[in-house]
């Protein structure tokens, strides 16, 4: 116990200084310690469960860019699916008016045919009518008398006949 001495330490200042560290230790383990590791436990709860709602909600996410690509693609083919049948309706209704539009040049031609064959039998039952006349003027003035319409009625069917 000299060397205590001799190094100026009190043995009984030092064994009251260790029961009081012991004593210190004690009460901050029971009312700092403890209360600190309870904090640090809830915040570790917390951030665990803040770990597992990122989580799901990033599964949530990657589920729902999923649905949406889905939902997009689905509608990009009805799209295209709507287009093909408006080309095809579009092609049909060109053909049924071209088609129509056919028909309708057919009529118009058979029309014009027909009313240029009445036109044609219209001039030449004109032109036959002023014939007639022409020839019996013609026949009047060279012979220099009126001829009765029985007389006119058989010159103008001989000279119709030479003309025809």
């Amino acid at each position: 116990m000299e060397i205590l001495k001799d190094f100026g330490i009190n043995p009984l200042l030092l064994a009251a200084q260790v029961v009081n560290f012991f004593i210190l230790l004690f009460i901050l383990k029971r009312f700092l310690y403890k209360p600190v590791l309870k904090v640090l436990e809830e915040r570790k709860k917390r951030i665990e469960e803040s770990l597992k709602q990122a989580e799901e909600i990033e599964k949530k996410l990657q589920a729902t860019e999923e649905q949406s690509e889905k939902i997009i693609a689905k509608s990009l083919q009805q799209a295209q699916k709507i287009l093909d049948e408006t080309k095809q309706a579009a092609a049909r209704m060109l053909e049924g008016a071209k088609e129509t539009s056919a028909e309708i040049i057919s009529d118009a031609n058979v029309k014009a045919s027909e009313i240029v064959k009445i036109r044609q039998v219209m001039l030449e039952q004109q032109i036959r009518e002023h014939a007639g006349d022409l020839i019996i003027l013609a026949f009047e003035k060279i012979i220099g008398k009126r001829l009765t319409g029985k007389e006119q009625k058989e010159i103008i069917e001989e000279e119709m006949k030479n003309i025809s």
